[in-house]
Order: C-alpha cells, then sequence, then structure tokens
C-alpha cells in the first residue's frame, strides 16, 4: 500500500466542505466538529502536497489545484458508495446497482421509457441516471464510473464500444398560432427573416443547421442560442423564435402550444449507446440498450440504424465528422 494515499474520511470531508463553502457548513453536513474536520483537510492537504483552499480568517474560497481535485474525489466518493451499494446487493443475491449517464435530450427522452420497461428481475435496488455533456459521457463510461451511455456525436470513442448508432432528422418546433404551423413539410427557405433558436455548441449539431440554412440562402432576423434544448422548446412555445431541434427533444416534450414539423432538407443527428471497453455487458445492461434501440424505434419513426462496430458512419462518414446535408428524398 502506498502510505500517502488520502483517507476516506479525509475526501468525504472536503467534498462536505466544496458542498456548502465553509468548514462549518461542512462539519454540519457531516455531524462531525469543526476542528475535526479543519484537522482533516489540513491532513489531506499535507497528503497530497498542495492546498485545496485560500484562507482568509473564517473565509475561505477554493484554490484551482481545489477545484481540479474536486471532481476526482466526487468520482472516488461514488465508486465506494457503490462498492457498498453493491456488496449489499451481493449479500442479497441481487442485481448490482447500475449507474447510466447520457447527453441531457436522450437521458431525459430515452432512458425513462427504456428503463420502465426493464423487466423487474433486472432492475437493480440502485439504480443511478445521470446527465452530462457528450464528452463526459464518453469518459464516464470509459472509466467504468458508467455502465452504460447514450450519445450524440460526435465524440472520441476511445476505451468505448458502441453497440449500435441511431440516425435521425432534425425537426422544426414552432408555436402553433405561427402561420407556418399550417404546413406538413417545413420549407427550409421560409425561414428568411425570422429569429431561429439553435444549439449555442458550434461543434454539433449547430454547424449542421448553419450550413443548412446558408445552402438556402436564409437571413435570420436574429439569433437565440442555449446549451440546451429543452429551453429552445419552450421559447418556440413562447412564439419567441422558430428552433431547428434534435428529435428526441422534440418528440419526448408535448405541449398544446407548440408544433413539431418536418423540413425540407435532410440535417441527421447521430446518437449512439456506448458500453466499457472490453468489459462483458450484464444480462440488465444487454437488455436495456435492446428497449433503447426499441424506444428510439418507436419515438422517431424515420430512424435509422447503423452496426455499432463499423468504424464508419453512414454516408462514409468517419465516426465524429460532420455528415453531409441531404435532400429530403421525394
Amino acid at each position: 500500500m502506498v502510505a500517502d494515499v488520502p483517507d476516506l474520511r479525509q475526501i468525504e470531508a472536503y467534498c462536505a466542505v466544496m458542498t456548502s463553502g465553509s468548514m462549518t457548513g461542512g462539519a454540519r453536513l457531516l455531524g462531525r466538529s469543526q476542528s475535526m474536520i479543519t484537522r482533516l483537510i489540513q491532513d489531506l492537504e499535507i497528503s497530497l502536497g498542495f492546498a485545496l483552499f485560500h484562507r482568509n480568517g473564517p473565509r475561505i474560497t477554493a484554490t484551482d489545484q481545489g477545484i481540479r481535485f474536486h471532481r476526482e474525489a466526487q468520482v472516488l466518493l461514488g465508486t465506494v458508495n457503490r462498492l457498498q451499494e453493491n456488496a449489499r446487493a451481493i449479500a442479497r443475491n441481487a442485481e448490482s446497482s447500475l449507474l447510466v449517464a447520457g447527453t441531457f435530450a436522450l437521458a431525459a427522452g430515452l432512458y425513462p421509457r427504456a428503463i420502465g420497461r426493464l423487466p423487474g428481475a433486472l432492475l437493480p435496488g440502485t439504480l443511478h441516471v445521470q446527465s452530462a455533456s457528450a464528452q463526459e459521457v464518453i469518459h464516464m463510461v470509459a472509466r467504468k464510473e458508467a455502465n452504460l451511455g447514450i450519445v450524440s456525436f460526435p465524440f472520441n470513442n476511445l476505451g468505448v464500444e458502441l453497440a449500435w448508432i441511431g440516425e435521425a432528422d432534425c425537426v422544426m418546433a414552432l408555436s402553433a398560432h405561427d402561420e407556418l404551423a399550417a404546413c406538413e413539410t417545413i420549407d427550409i427557405a421560409s425561414l428568411s427573416g425570422r429569429r431561429i433558436l439553435t444549439m449555442a455548441d458550434p461543434f454539433r449539431i449547430r454547424s449542421r443547421i448553419e450550413r443548412a440554412l446558408a445552402q438556402s440562402n436564409v437571413i435570420p432576423a436574429g439569433i437565440t442560442d442555449s446549451n440546451m434544448a429543452i429551453i429552445l422548446f419552450r421559447l418556440a412555445c413562447e412564439g419567441l423564435g422558430v428552433a431547428i431541434l434534435d428529435p428526441v427533444t422534440a418528440r419526448s416534450h408535448k405541449d398544446p402550444g407548440i408544433v413539431i414539423r418536418p423540413l425540407n432538407v435532410r440535417i441527421p443527428y447521430f446518437f449512439s449507446v456506448v458500453t466499457p471497453g472490453g468489459v462483458a455487458s450484464s444480462a440488465g445492461i444487454n437488455e436495456l440498450t435492446s428497449l433503447l434501440r426499441q424506444e428510439a424505434q418507436a419515438m422517431l419513426p424515420d430512424v435509422r440504424f447503423h452496426d455499432g462496430d463499423s468504424t464508419i458512419l453512414p454516408d462514409g462518414e468517419p465516426e465524429g465528422t460532420d455528415p453531409m446535408l441531404r435532400p429530403l428524398d421525394t
């Protein structure tokens, strides 16, 4: 054993202080004395070789190194908690706990539907469902913190295995009172002079949306962007613009004040179920992988599936690249 490995009590005290913002608050969260928490933090700093907090009398603020270390400490505590959960499950001869992660749209749109159909015998006593950015989900799965992830492209898939790849078309969300709501299919050229609601990240589907607009010579009246598609959905519902969204967000949230319409060009949205590389999946994970595919098919009638073991996406596009726009079939 390495002598300077941090004590779990120190890690727990540190995370409590980071959460509460003070030694007193951390002590209150853990039901311990402030002096004990202060000593545990000091011992942890000695063990690590760097300061976790700047101290100004009773006030403390996290150092840059302390902020970076917080993520690692949370991962360690999460791993320990899951170890305890799984030990209890093994003692009862029950299913081990599961942690599944996904981008917000997919975690909120597909996971509940699939998990709701998971047979009781395969449903663990403790199930963790987390949302994060695509690359963070990949990191969680690659590091075996998560048992399964569902993410949208592009992403660096090093260290994970792709169970399957889904491809569906982005759609338009607009107020039911908008004159375009009467159209069965929205001509993208008709969006000139409109405020466009779109995703903030320029390296994901926004780049495809902007290319589609440029190819159709669409000049928007303005742009509103957000890091979450559900916010764009709500803005569209209030008549604050027209949103071009991933189809999962659009199909999984219902509101009588909004309508969803296809566009006359295909703006592809790729997503995939991933599992840790080199690890055999449990029966529960295999079943959940299958159910996610079934629910994607039910939610997105036009979805196209591709083999997860292929290194090439549809139309010869390498994984993680931005597929070319294609006219809608007529």
